[in-house]
């Protein structure tokens, strides 16, 4: 084998060598797969760059292909996921450090929602982790709190004078409470006692609220399936149905009363109007002359006298024309006798 192969031979190593080193880190992949773009906002994007991998779970699924500046001076961060992937529109995206070199890599945590991100849509839902420089700043704030405040207790514990005078003011407020607690017992007892009803009460209540709130579960589920009256009201479309019919018909009443050139005139008008009014003011007057008994409708119907008499009249006009009827027959017959004789 001449040296000519045998460098080739170990070039062509150190290059699959390579690849498989590159796959290991998760650098290169031997397949490119589809992807379709989403965009998140971040307040600070410090650390994060192109390329950086969007993982899911700890697996990568995408990665950041730009990052921009926005108007509002947040920044924009254009990301290519993997086409298999569909997020919910209720994710979230956090920046996070991995690795002990500090890569910043972009942590997808997935919603419930059913609606899903589409291609070129925004994931909302963004979070950054607090920042290494404020936190050293905090904590070295911290520091300088606590240095100063054992500084103080220093000088309080240190001065013997001022710890003994502490501890006697610590004795003789302890002596006052026992004094007063000795001296007030019974009352404390019946403070103690009431604090006792006081939470027995407060137990019914409770107990009161949560028998009201079961009762009210109650009624909204039976309202919910559409039982009862109310339930009924809610989900039966014959109440909306019945409520239409009546508008469409009052429609059409008002309709009819705009057309009608009676009821118009009725409501326009007003010669019409005193017409029917006058009129009824006769027929009034008509009825009480003869509720009065006046004019001879008015004796007909209150006059007991006048009444008989017509009563009697009647009878005799029936009288008389039975007797025509009786008549006629010996009438006719005599005629035609006389004829033939």
């Amino acid at each position: 084998m001449t040296n000519e192969a045998k460098v080739g031979i170990f070039v062509v190593i150190i290059l699959i060598l390579f690849i498989l080193l590159s796959m290991q880190i998760g650098e290169l992949t031997l397949g490119r797969k589809e992807t379709y773009p989403i965009t998140m906002v971040f307040s600070s994007v410090d650390g994060l760059k192109e390329s950086s991998p969007l993982e899911l779970a700890g697996v990568e699924v995408g990665k950041v292909v730009g990052i921009s500046l926005n108007k509002d001076f947040s920044a924009l961060v254009r990301a290519a996921i993997h086409e298999d992937i569909r997020l919910p529109i209720d994710s979230t995206a956090s920046i996070a450090t991995k690795g002990v070199l500090g890569d910043k890599i972009i942590i997808l945590t997935p919603g419930v929602s059913s609606n899903i991100i589409e291609p070129g849509g925004n994931l909302a839902r963004t979070r950054i982790p607090p920042s290494l420089d404020l936190l050293l700043t905090q904590l070295g704030e911290l520091a300088a709190n606590l240095t100063e405040l054992s500084g103080v207790f220093n000088e309080v514990f240190g001065d013997e004078e001022l710890l003994r005078g502490i501890l006697n003011n610590v004795t003789q407020f302890s002596e006052s409470a026992a004094s007063i607690l000795s001296e007030n017992r019974e009352g404390i007892a019946e403070i103690v006692i009431s604090l006792g009803e006081i939470t027995d009460n407060f137990a019914t209540v409770s107990q009161n609220l949560s028998t009201t709130s079961d009762h009210i579960d109650q009624i909204t589920n039976t309202i919910s399936a559409g039982e009862g009256t109310l339930g009924k009201l809610v989900h039966d479309d014959t109440l909306y149905l019945s409520l239409v019919d009546f508008l469409d018909s009052a429609q059409a009443f008002t309709s009819r009363l705009n057309d009608d050139s009676t009821v118009s005139m009725l409501m326009t008008d007003p010669s019409l109007y005193e017409n029917l009014l006058a009129v009824s003011e006769n027929i009034r007057f008509i009825s009480e002359e003869i509720a009065s008994g006046r004019g001879t409708l008015g004796h007909i119907l209150v006059d007991d006298d006048l009444y008989q008499e017509i009563k009697e009249t009647i009878r005799s006009v029936n009288l008389a024309a039975r007797g025509l009827e009786e008549q006629t027959p010996i009438t006719i017959m005599g005629t035609i006798l006389g004829l033939i004789w």
